[in-house]
């Protein structure tokens, strides 16, 4: 392998692995059956949740900040009025005067103490008349809190109590000549505080408690709901304007019934309707590409791909209703074989695959004009359809994907069957019409050889693989192959897309010339002939 290849195949390798990691727990939880039950509910409980809670918290917080303030500008005011009361007086040293106003203020205000100090910090006035004459400190542990121009507010202990202490400058003709300091428990402003706060921690926890609550009822109602929804339609044997005569498949995402369309002038049409499966239809991806398959079918009408007729929502499932063929799969048919085709029913297939084929990857948006370019990413004998009546049709476009839709994955994911991957898919490159080429040329090889030309257990092998593995010529494998039909299939498994064919229509003219140079007649009652022998 070539050094770019090999980095590559890292990057995408290490694209798929990042994408799975990033993608793995969000992707399990949005695709969680609960969630996608309640997701209207869910979301509207989710921001009642949110208003509620925060509003709630916003109540309380500004109710908090209001006391806090209340008391914070109680301890400001106390200390700007008793500055004024003790200028004179603390100039004067009239220690009388300045007693009766530590008095006035601790019987008003009920401090833990009030003290007024002298310019050098000698307490000259206290509330505890033992501590007079000594030289005030501020607390070791002392935290500020706030300050203003001449006013400080601390957090500290005073004799083992919780204090917030206002010291207030005292100035006479702007020199400094004293100061005031008083220390307001602090015990019932911390009470007040744990009070909002408790009633937060509560709030918080009614809230979500209450989310729970409705969440759960809500869904135990929509449980029992969709439970009598799907017995109701378990018992029905009616899907819109379609009567249900018998369920003929089942696979692991969707379920096939015959159904009749009846109109009222007597029209009758025998149907297939694809449903999905109950436990996917609370799958959002799945529903949108079930969605998406039948909107991009839809558009498709060409007589080698499975028409869709309609889409009906009932009962919050989706159903399809599409063209039915009364056939087998070319994987049944080649499981029945076992071993390859015949030339000329293998040409007779693939030509009409390739018709249907170019017309997908050629329509035109009926607004704009220009071409949608639909890819269809799974093409493999499971998805080609052979009828008793002599059709081969295309089907299954549910990972198709159209230039005009959104992408609906990220870069390096995956997408088809690992066995029909194209190179440039396996090295992470854009996937365009001629991927599908590639793999409608994989199973020209297979249904000729009869066997699987690529086996891969895991998609790390696959993009590792896929890319160097060298084809073996289908001439080979079988003797019996005509030259041109050798040329024709290894051109369509061209790993280097400019040699590869670039079109279904070239795939097309080149294997009508060969039925000319070969004198191949097969038609449709050649294919209606071979069914009935095989399979009636």
């Amino acid at each position: 392998m070539a050094v770019s290849e090999k980095e590559s195949t890292t990057i995408t390798w290490a694209k798929q692995l990042a994408t799975n990691t990033y993608s793995g727990f969000l992707g399990r939880l949005l695709k969680n059956e609960f969630i996608n039950r309640n997701k209207k509910p869910l979301v509207i409980y989710l921001l009642l949740f949110i208003l509620i809670s925060f509003a709630g918290h916003i109540y309380i917080r500004n109710y908090q900040e209001k006391y806090t303030n209340a008391f914070m500008n109680a301890g400001l005011q106390a200390a700007e009025n008793m500055g004024e009361k003790i200028g004179t007086p603390l100039l004067e040293f009239d220690i009388l005067t300045l007693n009766v106003a530590v008095g006035e203020l601790q019987k008003k205000n009920n401090p833990v103490f009030t003290a007024i100090l002298d310019h050098d910090g000698k307490i000259i006035a206290h509330s505890d008349p033992d501590v007079i004459g000594d030289t005030y400190s501020v607390p070791a542990d002392a935290k500020i809190l706030k300050t203003t121009d001449d006013i400080s507010i601390n957090r500290s202990k005073y004799k083992g109590t919780a204090i917030i202490s206002f010291t207030k400058e005292i100035f006479f003709s702007k020199v400094r000549i004293g100061k005031i300091v008083f220390g307001d428990d602090a015990q019932k402003l911390d009470q007040t505080i744990e009070k909002y706060n408790t009633l937060l921690a509560c709030l918080w926890g009614a809230t979500i408690l209450g989310f729970i609550g409705a969440l759960f009822l809500t869904n135990q109602y929509l449980r029992k709901k969709r439970k009598r929804q799907l017995e109701e339609f378990e018992k029905a044997d009616k899907v819109g304007p379609y009567m249900l005569t018998k369920k003929i498949a089942q696979g692991g995402m969707a379920e096939l019934y015959l159904a009749e369309y009846i109109r009222e002038d007597g029209f009758r049409r025998t149907v297939a309707i694809k449903k999905i499966l109950p436990h996917l239809s609370q799958n959002q991806d799945f529903v949108d590409m079930f969605i998406r398959e039948a909107r991009l079918a839809a558009m498709l009408q060409h007589p080698n791909i499975v028409q869709i007729f309609d889409l009906i929502k009932m009962h919050n499932s989706s159903f399809m209703a599409m063209e039915y063929i009364d056939g087998k799969n070319l994987a049944e048919i080649m499981a029945h074989e076992k071993k390859g085709l015949p030339v000329d029913l293998s040409i007779f297939l693939i030509q009409k695959i390739s018709s249907g084929l170019y017309y997908s990857h050629t329509k035109k948006s009926a607004d704009t004009k220009e071409p949608l370019n639909i890819v269809h990413r799974d093409i493999s004998p499971q998805n080609m359809l052979i009828s008793f009546k002599g059709e081969v049709k295309i089907s299954d476009f549910g990972i198709s994907k159209a230039r005009s839709e959104p992408s609906f994955t990220q870069a390096g994911v995956i997408k088809g069957k690992l066995s029909y991957l194209s190179p440039e898919q396996a090295l992470g490159k854009e996937t365009d019409h001629q991927s599908d080429l590639y793999a409608l040329g994989i199973i020209f090889y297979e249904i000729l050889s009869g066997k699987r030309l690529y086996r891969f257990n895991n998609e790390l092998e696959a993009l590792s693989a896929l890319p160097k593995t060298k084809v073996t010529p289908i001439i080979e494998v079988r003797s019996d192959i005509p030259e041109g039909v050798n040329d024709i299939v290894m051109k369509c498994l061209e790993k280097d897309t400019t040699v590869r064919y670039q079109s279904g229509k070239e795939i097309y003219s080149d294997l009508g010339k060969l039925r000319k140079q070969l004198s191949i007649s097969y038609d449709e009652t050649n294919l209606v002939e071979f069914m009935a022998q095989r399979f009636k």
